[in-house]
């Protein structure tokens, strides 16, 4: 995540803004260049989370106590002292343990306006508590179980691309079952990189050529987001019908409850792109999907678009979800909240990343905080892994060729 580092002066007044529940008064935590004592700091943060926190209606932190609980404990806290800056850590780790915004992140800075502590409550108050939690997998870990594979003869046209943070695979195994992968939804941005086209273009080629297809299986797992664009490049050329698979609203206004309506996120198939999408069209797959299945494999590290991904293959008649419940972080990200105050802020003390926006599945149930539980659980096993045999890819497998 890209953090601001802004210089810090410590030592200069400025204006002491108290906002109350009963005085919403116009605050800009943005326009705060200096600091003179931690409850300037604290009423800061304070009003910037009270204005721009999209969750408000569902999380189940009560601002208004925190504002009451915590306002006096920062009142009298000095600047560079080590008791104080200690306690100033457990007192930012209290006020935001149990935000359900799991891409929420909270960075202080220090004089120098290097980073001094980053809060993460997603990770600690919940990710690294489940039972099936694991470290993510790397890259060339799973290259050598693509390599094993291959080794035994299973896979057959792979095709892969490195591009700065992107890396794809593409390949068919087992004969008939259409495989790929992305680390990062950064296709459409790399489009025209020759590796990454080749790779997009052999997934597509695959899925159109393959005698017999049974399958095609799409990983996101340790996937952390990115463009939503992609997601039409996945899977626009496998539909002929739009399809609504959940539904999002942003946050719109100074109000805590501030939104705009709810808006369908809708699936179109290459046919109906347009835009900067038009040249889908020339790509849309001939060949009748209608029975073959489609296969999301996603993780406990999956975020953002590594979990709306299937969410959307979930939408599918012929979609499931395999894997682990997913990260729960699902709404979309932007700095823009001089514009709508909403979503993230920053200025010489601290940097809040935080969600613009509300996603819900198309059942209406929101899973912020918590991830999509999977249609057939399958965990990681790394020893299994680290041996060139991924489990879990196993199980997508074992679903397409059973059913089961």
């Amino acid at each position: 995540m890209k953090h601001y580092k802004i210089y810090l002066t410590l030592f200069i007044s400025t204006l002491l803004f108290s906002c109350r529940e009963e005085n919403p008064a116009v605050f800009n935590p943005q326009d705060q260049l200096f600091f003179s004592s931690w409850d300037e700091i604290f009423e800061s943060y304070w009003n910037g989370m009270n204005y721009s926190y999209v969750f408000w209606d569902i999380d189940p932190t009560d601002w208004d106590a925190v504002y009451r609980e915590y306002k006096p404990r920062f009142k009298d806290l000095e600047f560079k002292n080590s008791e104080d800056s200690a306690t100033v850590k457990e007192l930012f780790e209290g006020m935001t343990e149990n935000l359900i915004d799991h891409h929420y992140l909270l960075a202080l800075y220090k004089e120098n306006g290097e980073e001094w502590f980053q809060i993460r409550p997603a990770i600690n108050n919940d990710i690294k508590k489940r039972d099936y939690f694991h470290l993510p997998f790397s890259e060339e870990s799973l290259r050598k179980t693509i390599e094993a594979n291959e080794e035994k003869g299973r896979i057959k046209q792979w095709c892969s691309a490195q591009v700065n943070d992107l890396q794809l695979h593409s390949y068919c195994i087992d004969k008939n079952i259409v495989y790929f992968r992305l680390n990062t939804f950064a296709l459409y941005d790399n489009i025209a990189h020759p590796e990454v086209e080749k790779t997009w273009d052999n997934y597509l080629s695959l899925i159109e050529t393959t005698p017999d297809l049974k399958g095609i299986v799409i990983d996101t797992r340790c996937n952390g987001g990115g463009s939503i664009v992609d997601l039409s490049f996945i899977l626009s050329p496998l539909i002929t019908q739009e399809t609504t698979f959940g539904y999002t609203r942003t946050k719109n206004g100074m109000g805590r409850l501030d939104y705009t309506p709810w808006s369908p996120f809708i699936l179109y198939p290459a046919s109906k792109a347009d835009g900067k999408l038009e040249y889908l069209k020339e790509i849309q797959i001939e060949r009748n999907l209608e029975n073959i299945p489609i296969v999301a494999l996603a993780d406990l590290h999956s975020v953002s678009m590594g979990e709306q991904t299937p969410m959307a293959i979930c939408s599918l008649p012929n979609g499931c979800f395999i894997g682990e419940t997913t990260w729960g972080g699902h709404g979309v990200l932007t700095d823009d909240f001089n514009d709508t105050y909403g979503g993230a802020f920053v200025n010489s003390a601290f940097y809040v990343h935080t969600t613009t926006s509300h996603t819900k599945n198309i059942d209406g149930t929101i899973y912020e905080g918590i991830g999509l539980t999977p249609d057939i659980e399958a965990l990681y096993n790394e020893e299994a892994f680290m041996q060139g045999n991924d489990t879990q890819l196993e199980r997508a497998i074992q679903y397409i060729q059973t059913g089961k």
